[in-house]
């Protein structure tokens, strides 16, 4: 949503903004990701809230957000390169899709500063602990047995920001019905009424 007052808080600085989100959340993903390596038994449930919010260590080798493209990759790509080559064309996207915004686009901006290190985060497992896979370890649902997918920090940022881009266009959307429904009753300017 475009807020004009807005833009000398958040946008005048945005890359500075920017690359401080990436870094920090990525560091914070990192650090969490690390307390699970090293603190957790690989696959045994430690109850935080009841069952009902749990740390499980696992690794998750070929699934964004529970979705696995391994039935339809060929066979001479391997899973992993996949994504980062698919993450990395995202990071690239949205780089550019973040230098073309206006600066007025407040919402906008702070939904991918959100996702940037959701998106490095998660790229760096895929990197350096391609062997093993992403380091998921937050565990969610209502025992037994219906539980969301297991996930991570990363993933954490990349919900909000999806969830405050989704926020922003709702709300253009509803401004623009608003625009449209109050110029709609009115005639055009350039015609004139002359009956006489």
């Amino acid at each position: 949503m475009k807020d004009g007052m807005k833009e000398s808080k958040i946008t005048k600085h945005r890359w500075v903004l920017l690359a401080i989100v990436a870094v920090v959340g990525a560091a914070i993903d990192l650090w969490t990701k690390h307390l699970a390596v090293t603190r957790l038994e690989h696959g045994v449930p430690v109850p935080v809230v009841g069952d009902y919010l749990q740390w499980v260590l696992v690794y998750n080798q070929g699934a964004v957000f529970g979705l696995s493209p391994a039935g339809w990759l060929p066979n001479w790509l391997p899973i992993n390169i996949f994504f980062i080559i698919f993450m990395v064309s995202a990071i690239v996207f949205l780089l550019i899709y973040y230098w073309r915004l206006k600066k007025d686009e407040v919402l906008m901006h702070v939904g991918l500063m959100l996702v940037m290190p959701g998106a490095f985060g998660n790229l760096y497992d895929r990197i350096f602990r391609g062997h093993y896979g992403v380091v998921d370890f937050i565990r969610m649902g209502i025992p037994p047995d219906n539980y969301w997918f297991i996930y991570n920090v990363a993933d954490i940022f990349v919900t909000a920001g999806v969830v405050v881009m989704l926020v922003n266009f709702v709300l253009e959307a509803f401004a623009a019905k608003k625009t449209n429904h109050t110029d709609g009753g009115l005639p055009p300017a350039h015609v004139v009424n002359d009956e006489s």
